[in-house]
């Protein structure tokens, strides 16, 4: 499997064992990468935090990793990371004549003043994949597994 954290005891041994005796072996293993990633891509876009959706609505499944045994859920969104893993929001000056908190309207102290300057901090990350991956491995496991056992049945004699 690929190199995501997630990986099956006995895979390349099973994959190098069966790949000559299943029947359509080749699409049957596209079949579970497919399921596979689907899986994970379900089980980690709840924990992704949703501000305009354009983070949730990017990410999706990428199957050209199959031939060599791996699929990619991922995004093209660059700030993707940052939400993450988490990020330092530098010392910044912010324009306003007024702020609002909570829902209530509050102007800066004096009418020369143009801005509040804005502390550094820091933004927890979300850790939207791994926890994703973390929900999604016993599926992943029974998934896989039963997948085996089907093919060995299959080698067997038994349909």
């Amino acid at each position: 499997m690929a190199d995501t954290g997630f990986s099956i005891d006995g895979w390349a041994e099973f994959v190098e064992n069966f790949a000559k005796f299943v029947d359509s072996w080749e699409a049957k293993k596209a079949i579970l990468l497919k399921r596979m990633g689907n899986i994970y891509l379900n089980n980690m876009l709840p924990f992704v935090p949703v501000d305009t959706s354009r983070l949730v609505d990017s990410i999706s499944l990428f199957t050209e990793g199959i031939p060599d045994d791996y699929v990619e859920v991922g995004t093209n969104v660059k700030y993707a990371i940052y939400v993450d893993e988490g990020h330092v929001q530098h010392k910044r000056f912010l324009p306003a004549d007024k702020l609002t908190v909570g829902g209530k309207a509050k102007y800066l102290k004096s009418r020369d003043q143009k801005g509040i300057m804005l502390k550094e901090s820091y933004v927890q990350g979300a850790h939207f994949l791994d926890k994703g991956l973390t929900a999604a491995k016993p599926s992943l496991t029974r998934l896989v597994n039963s997948f085996m056992e089907e093919c060995a049945r299959e080698v067997e004699g038994g349909r």
